[in-house]
């Protein structure tokens, strides 16, 4: 007798793999996304940048005399900080809407499901890189030069694009069976923003506070931040991020084994 419940994981991972496999499709569709949302722009996907280094001039000289902190200290903090924040800020709140707006493809093609999920994951990742550079400008600036620490940006990065691609699956999938998800996902980011150290320095809080301990963003913001600004990350980032990837993943391929041959039917 077939265990039903193994087929559809099976399933599940299987979509997962021929998503992976077809990387060439993801990838080219993210790119002319980036290229069609800047068509006919003077500068293109560099408006990113720019726009960018304008928001964390203006609200580093402001941050920075509200917590009397040094600029040449916490601009680069603030935007090691706020880079990472809106990639994952972003690859959260349009989870929301990746199954909707691929709703034609879904329906006409036999793709992959996960195939949406790097499409969505891997635009936002074409933002980060363009983003990258005000980190560069910033770091030139103020003349910080991180040492062989910043290597470890790597796998803190993997480790942080792993966790979003499973979060950003799960979200996709209550986004599309129930629409009220999409205003709470917005505001929950909202709330998560100002209580998550991307603004304010991690020492002007207790770091025994429940907001640094039980707040997940705190963890996968340090583990790319620290690394940007010469520090190794402690011990703990990494073992709350690979917790994190371990049951998150689990869960949501549980999720996604489930209700997958469902999506068609919700994007309606």
């Amino acid at each position: 007798m077939i265990d039903i419940p193994i087929m559809q994981l099976n399933l599940a991972f299987r979509d997962l793999y021929h998503a992976l496999k077809n990387y060439r499709i993801w990838y080219y569709f993210a790119w002319m996304e980036v290229k069609q949302r800047y068509r006919r722009s003077l500068l293109g996907p560099w408006w990113i940048t720019l726009s960018m280094l304008i928001f964390i001039v203006a609200m580093g000289m402001v941050y920075s005399r509200l917590f009397k902190q040094d600029l040449a200290d916490y601009i680069p903090f603030f935007t090691a900080g706020f880079l990472f924040w809106v990639f994952l800020s972003g690859c959260i709140n349009e989870a929301t809407e990746v199954f909707k707006n691929n709703s034609s493809f879904i329906k006409q093609l036999n793709l992959p499901y996960n195939l949406y999920i790097c499409k969505h994951l891997a635009r936002h990742t074409i933002f980060l890189a363009h983003n990258l550079l005000a980190y560069v400008l910033v770091m030139i600036v103020f003349r910080k030069m991180p040492d062989l620490d910043i290597l470890l940006v790597i796998p803190g990065f993997i480790l942080l694009l792993l966790n979003v691609y499973w979060i950003s699956l799960f979200i996709s999938l209550l986004s599309t069976r129930f629409r009220d998800m999409i205003p709470i996902v917005t505001s929950c980011m909202q709330i998560a923003f100002f209580i998550t150290p991307v603004t304010w320095m991690p020492k002007l809080l207790n770091p025994h506070s429940y907001i640094m301990k039980l707040n997940p963003f705190v963890y996968l913001i340090e583990v790319v931040r620290t690394p940007l600004l010469g520090i190794a990350p402690m011990p703990r980032f990494w073992l709350a991020n690979t917790l994190m990837l371990v049951l998150g993943f689990g869960f949501v391929m549980f999720l996604f084994s489930r209700y997958r041959t469902k999506i068609p039917f919700w994007v309606d």
